[in-house]
């Protein structure tokens, strides 16, 4: 959780900018943005960390994986006004929800497929079980509050799984890896699975090669366009943090740098690659300024203790699973 809130914060200044531009930035990941957006604080993240904390806060308090009750933690953030610049589905689908349309109804329709519900899967691998049909079902569960399109849950389960590998500790090649994550995706769609499956193709690519390529998956010629970044599209934002993760696995800064200069919703990617490099390398492998300086640090940590407990009451953990799971 403390490696999504790292990386949405150093992508949070970025949003929406083009790759000319951050082409020429150095240091991108090194700190946070004096002023991100001009008007927040240093080390600020965006609505992706807050719908994280909320999603992670409902399956604490429940003990479960429940639509009403994780609903109802994403409204709050609406009428506390406290969200932070939210792609326009979201705010129209809690909209939605305010006024009592059921949750599993209030979503934006099948097509929209914006990459803000992959925070979910970051949650769902925390809580869940491994099995493909469980990280489905609950990552549909969690999306559909907002994006009724199967492929945003299937992003989230792919997310959830990868997670989940990395927390285990077992050493894992980047074809097993995306095996993994693929059969987390199936079961919700199988086309994106199967772009999963083939992403270590083109790890031996450079990413002035592979990062233009990955881009284009799923996404509409007008669409990139009029997007000179990474779209807002689920496909294209977890290919891209997952190249990034698998092209250096043990480069935290690195990783981070080549997402950024994606720009366009590249808050979002080095987000989603900074939580798969920190389920894998620990917490240390956060370079300490950022750890340090992210907004809200202890709150995070806070919340990913009750997250733990709550699912250790559920089905206890042995020592050694204790062990990797607090690192």
């Amino acid at each position: 959780m403390l490696g999504f809130a790292v990386g949405d914060a150093l992508g949070f200044p970025f949003r929406g900018m083009a790759p000319a531009a951050l082409g020429r930035s150095h240091g991108l990941a090194d700190d946070f943005a004096p002023r991100p957006r001009g008007k927040f604080a240093r080390g600020q993240f965006s609505d992706d960390t807050q719908v994280l904390l909320a999603m992670a806060e409902s399956i604490a308090k429940e003990r479960k994986v429940d639509g009403r009750s994780a609903a109802a933690h994403l409204c709050w953030l609406w009428q506390e006004g406290v969200i932070l610049q939210p792609p326009p589905a979201m705010s129209a689908a809690v909209e939605q929800l305010q006024r009592g349309v059921p949750w599993m109804s209030a979503g934006a329709d099948v097509g929209v497929k914006d990459a803000s519900c992959l925070s979910r899967g970051v949650v769902i691998g925390l809580w869940g079980e491994d099995s493909p049909s469980r990280l489905a079902h609950d990552a549909a569960v969690l999306t559909v509050l907002t994006h009724k399109d199967p492929t945003c849950a299937a992003g989230a389960a792919a997310v959830a799984r990868a997670v989940q590998l990395g927390l285990s500790g077992e050493p894992c090649t980047p074809q097993l890896f995306c095996e993994e994550l693929s059969k987390a995706a199936a079961g919700c769609d199988g086309n994106f699975a199967d772009e999963i499956y083939y992403l270590p193709r083109v790890l031996g690519w450079e990413p002035e090669r592979a990062l233009p390529a990955l881009r284009r998956i799923g996404v509409a010629a007008a669409v990139l366009e009029a997007e000179p970044g990474l779209p807002q599209h689920v496909a294209p934002v977890l290919l891209t943090a997952l190249y990034a993760a698998l092209k250096v696995p043990h480069d935290f800064r690195e990783a981070m740098a080549m997402v950024l200069r994606c720009g366009g919703e590249a808050d979002v990617a080095a987000a989603v690659c900074g939580a798969v490099m920190a389920a894998s390398l620990g917490c240390e492998a956060i370079p300490a300024r950022l750890r340090k300086h992210v907004l809200y640090g202890e709150s995070l940590v806070e919340a990913a203790d009750r997250l733990f407990d709550a699912r250790q009451a559920r089905s206890p953990v042995p020592a050694t699973a204790l062990a990797v799971a607090r690192r």
